[in-house]
């Protein structure tokens, strides 16, 4: 047994020793503690995954059987099928099934033979490769089937209801297809990967997947010798990576067995607790050190001034800045004690500057400024900018004394700006009654555009709000929004003794240009057609192609309605019925489309549709040009064509 002389040295190695057993000890639980949270996270996440899954496969049954029925019903389908027309039936199909966006259809005989199909020539007068589901059909008591059912090899979600001439007289199937796109969807929504798949005599084979190749292909190998029980979570290693994996059954094809395998990775659930067993092995060495010191200091006397100067950077940590030590040594520990209070002095002075410019500027942008030296330019950054303004705030600013009007303009912008600030957007600056917003600068933000068609969404939802709370006699007010999504210079601009951070470049000029074509349009959101492609989870309305003053290439204009999975089938059918209008006003076809708008403010007072049926009053008697490409040229800033 060691023996130690000096106290101090037998303090530091007791203190050293039992620090070192206490941080290995909390090192090993932490490290397994993170594998039994990690794997219970997963499972979690994956029931859950499997629930979203059923529910998409319901959504899509649903929207099926209803276009199915709809077709089924339909006069004029029934009418072609009167006729046996082959080539009149196979063009209804194909119709109603690009309308609908059915990737298959069939119309079958009671004999189950294919009387017209959607998959080109050589199907007719063939048998339907799946009579099992015509005879569920025919034992269910409304005449309806659904199944996921391999067609060529491949997976689809087929649906049959009967066609009633008035009797029971043909069966109308047909499906979307189980493929690649379905599979990316459910990985965006769930952040699962999910594989299809159809077991082949003792082996698997995926059909549809979102594994990376070489996890995919290790999945057959895997699954052959660990097939796991449906319903219950297993491990699987895949290309040297562990998984955590569900099984969902879809049912059975010609005696093959149809799965939905739901997988998450353990590696990468894992990752978070690996970075925090660096981080407590850091503090561990850290912590040594800081013992042995403490040691040292305890043995000679000296713990009074480090309880003060520890207990005063513990208030600094809280936000104490104000917070002074008391040594009055003459050594080290009182220059350590002087310099301390220096130190909190300045943190001070610099926190009482950063709430002075957290005011005058969004917070994140003075984040940006405190944190690098202030100089002039900027840098290329892809960013979505929101312009809005808030109409009727002018004719109330006649009513209103100018101290009322700046509280109430501070009310409104107030609401607004927490909108933007909730959605990750940055307000670049006030223009009296509107607002300029940038997302993803400065802070890099990969769903930019995302966010920012969220936050006008919201914020037409607060201004609905604010309205209603100040419903005393004034006129509501509206709010216009545009948005676009670009490539822009974010940076300092300005002279050298007075700068602004802000962005500037076309793709700015095009939001704003978009915010004044609300206008026109009498729309309360218009985004660009750059905006869109970076949002696709929102269903939108696309307004017109215009030549905004300032360009010379038309651009697509959209309305942002709501969340493209809240939509309903009246909505969805409205936009429809307004896409064909579109279609037949830039075809010059202007009975078509007049009587397109005409039925939609049959349904509600839509002022896109009445901009049209004037457009096509006046194209009616003076026709445009030969080289006119459906789109709008507009003359001036706010939209007038």
């Amino acid at each position: 047994m060691f023996r130690f002389r000096r106290f101090q040295t037998r303090l530091l190695v007791l203190f050293l020793a039992l620090f070192t057993l206490t941080q290995a000890v909390a090192l090993g639980f932490s490290n397994w503690a993170g594998r039994i949270t990690a794997g219970t996270e997963i499972r979690n996440a994956l029931e859950v995954s499997a629930g979203v899954f059923s529910s998409l496969l319901e959504e899509r049954d649903t929207r099926l059987l209803q276009a199915a029925v709809l077709l089924a019903d339909d006069f004029a389908f029934k009418s072609a099928y009167a006729t046996r027309d082959g080539p009149t039936i196979e063009s209804m199909l194909h119709n109603h099934g690009h309308r609908i966006g059915a990737d298959i259809m069939y119309l079958l005989s009671l004999d189950s033979e294919v009387i017209a199909s959607t998959l080109g020539e050589g199907e007719e007068a063939a048998a339907f490769i799946h009579p099992e589901l015509l005879a569920a059909a025919q034992a269910d008591p409304h005449g309806e089937a659904t199944a996921i059912v391999l067609i060529d090899g491949e997976p689809f979600q087929l649906v049959v209801v009967p066609v009633l001439i008035p009797r029971h007289d043909a069966w109308v199937a047909m499906g979307f297809a189980v493929d690649d796109p379905f599979v990316a969807h459910f990985r965006e929504v769930t952040q699962s990967h999910i594989s299809l798949m159809v077991r082949e005599e003792t082996a698997w084979r995926p059909l549809a997947s979102t594994l990376p190749a070489a996890e995919r292909q290790a999945l057959s190998d895997q699954l052959a010798t660990n097939p796991g029980s449906p319903g219950s979570a297993f491990n699987l290693r895949l290309a040297g990576e562990d998984y955590v994996s569900l099984l969902y059954p879809l049912g059975m094809d010609d005696q093959r067995q149809l799965m939905a395998g739901m997988h998450r990775s353990l590696d990468a659930a894992m990752a978070p607790y690996a970075r925090l067993q660096r981080i407590l092995l850091v503090l561990m060495l850290l912590g040594l050190g800081l013992t042995a010191v403490g040691a040292v200091w305890v043995a000679r006397r000296v713990s009074g001034p480090v309880r003060q100067l520890r207990e005063g950077a513990v208030r600094i940590a809280e936000g104490d800045y104000r917070s002074r030590v008391h040594v009055r040594q003459r050594d080290e520990l009182g220059a350590l004690g002087r310099a301390f209070n220096r130190m909190a002095h300045g943190l001070e002075d610099r926190d009482r500057v950063r709430g002075l410019l957290g005011k005058v500027v969004s917070p994140a942008i003075a984040e940006e400024l405190l944190s690098r030296d202030i100089e002039l330019g900027g840098e290329e950054r892809e960013v979505s900018i929101l312009f809005a303004d808030i109409v009727g705030f002018t004719a109330l600013a006649e009513r209103l004394p100018p101290s009322e009007l700046l509280d109430f303009l501070n009310h409104y912008l107030t609401r607004l700006s927490g909108d933007i600030e909730a959605n990750q957007g940055v307000i670049d600056k006030y223009i009296g009654d509107a607002v300029m917003a940038v997302f993803a600068a400065p802070l890099p933000d990969p769903y930019h555009a995302s966010h920012a068609v969220a936050a006008a969404l919201a914020m037409q939802q607060s201004m609905q709000a604010l309205n209603m709370a100040e419903a005393d006699g004034r006129p509501d007010l509206q709010l216009r929004v545009g948005i676009n999504s670009g490539t822009a210079v974010a940076g300092n601009m300005g002279s050298a003794d007075r700068l602004n951070y802000t962005v500037v470049g076309d793709a700015v000029n095009l939001a704003s240009r978009l915010e004044g074509l609300t206008r026109r349009y009498g729309v309360p959101v218009i985004v660009s057609q750059a905006t869109r492609d970076r949002a696709p989870q929102y269903l939108y309305r696309e307004l017109d192609r215009v030549r905004v003053k300032g360009r010379k290439s038309p651009v697509s204009v959209h309305e942002p309605l709501m969340l493209e999975a809240m939509a309903d089938a009246d909505t969805l059918a409205e936009l429809g019925l307004f896409a064909e209008a579109l279609d037949a006003y830039r075809s010059r076809q202007w009975s078509q489309a007049a009587a397109g708008f005409s039925d939609i403010l049959k349904r509600r007072d839509d002022p896109v549709a009445g901009l049209y049926l004037d457009i096509i009053s006046r194209y009616r008697q003076q026709p445009p040009s030969e080289n006119w490409d459906g789109s709008a040229t507009l003359v001036t800033k706010s939209g007038d064509a």
